[in-house]
């Protein structure tokens, strides 16, 4: 009696602690609309960009040397660009039909890519460990981080490319090692830069190409992501262990929220119409919060993806969500389409 007691015990007990996290699955805002198995492709990933218009998803894979392609609708493979040597960030830009990849292999570059015939049609050169990118549309200038402690530097560079020309046209130096995402002003003429090893946000003034000021990071380690939430003025980070989701005020640089999170953040993804903000983690999980005003946030629930599941994107065109996982044993890399629910 006492053996069937404590089973009828522990299974209540596992049931009830089930029941938490399989209510935030049901409540997060996404809808799995389809898995597809990645075979043959080894190791992590880096970023996603997106065609809408010629219906193209791009993604890098970092360690497996190459571009992927696929249909932004369905999820299928539709080409495999090689002769990169380590791809990260990407952007595409309709107007001139040109991808460019931020390759950090090779001593670091920028690949400029025919987007029809994927030729590429010029190389710029970088420093080492070429990785973030962020694209200012109104003034056509890529801003992407490079050099660092791979290049056996205590500083970085953001160099700055004009897309129009090709051309490298200036570099910003920042006082740190380690450099990851970036984000900029529409209205102004601010830069922030994730300034990792140092956990702190560098902000330069995209006009002098100086740095205008420092902000620190308290609350929040190993600071990966970043999106701007401009009309807000706020500016949203991630740390990557413990994993959490924070904000700062863009008027005085503090800190005015933060929320638990899952481990090993990478992307993120700010839907400004339904105020829902998306964490690729590689934990396995997609951590979700809703913005209820610009000083207030709450945790929208979260979604299982798969190992090292850090890379995300959201196409708000399609109401789509896009993740990939890497391969684990048996299990192969798995690209995730959710439709956004909420």
């Amino acid at each position: 009696m006492r053996v069937l007691l404590g089973l009828l015990v522990a299974a209540s007990t596992l049931l009830f602690a089930g029941a938490p996290a399989e209510a935030a699955a049901q409540k997060a805002p996404l809808r799995l609309v389809s898995k597809i198995a990645l075979p043959g492709i080894d190791g992590d990933f880096d970023h996603f960009t997106a065609d809408v218009k010629g219906n193209r998803l791009f993604l890098a894979a970092e360690e497996h040397h190459t571009v992927e392609v696929f249909d932004l609708r369905t999820g299928k493979k539709l080409r495999s660009i090689t002769g990169f040597d380590t791809p990260h960030s990407m952007v595409y830009l309709p107007d001139a039909n040109r991808l460019f990849v931020v390759d950090g292999g090779k001593g670091g570059s920028v690949q400029i890519l025919d987007a029809t015939s994927y030729a590429v049609q010029k190389s710029i050169k970088l420093s080492e460990d070429a990785d973030a990118l962020v694209y200012d549309s109104t003034g056509h200038r890529l801003y992407i981080g490079n050099g660092g402690k791979e290049a056996g530097n205590d500083y970085s560079l953001v160099t700055v490319v004009d897309t129009d020309r090709g051309e490298r046209v200036g570099d910003i130096k920042i006082p740190s090692a380690n450099l990851e995402a970036m984000a900029l002003q529409r209205q102004g003429s601010l830069l922030y830069v994730n300034a990792r090893d140092k956990n702190q946000i560098a902000v330069v003034d995209r006009k002098t190409n100086a740095i205008a000021a420092t902000w620190p990071l308290i609350k929040v380690r190993h600071n990966t992501p970043m999106v701007l939430d401009e009309p807000n003025h706020r500016l949203l980070i991630a740390g990557r262990k413990p994993g959490v989701f924070g904000v700062l005020s863009t008027d005085s640089g503090q800190e005015i929220a933060t929320l638990p999170a899952a481990d090993d953040v990478d992307d993120m993804s700010f839907d400004a119409s339904t105020k829902m903000i998306y964490l690729a983690c590689g934990e396995g999980f997609v951590s979700i919060f809703r913005q209820v005003d610009a000083d207030h946030y709450e945790a929208a629930g979260r979604v299982a993806t798969g190992f090292r599941g850090k890379i995300g994107l959201l196409v708000p065109e399609l109401k789509r969500y896009y993740v990939v996982s890497s391969k684990k044993g048996a299990v192969p890399a798995l690209l995730f389409i959710f439709d956004v629910v909420n």
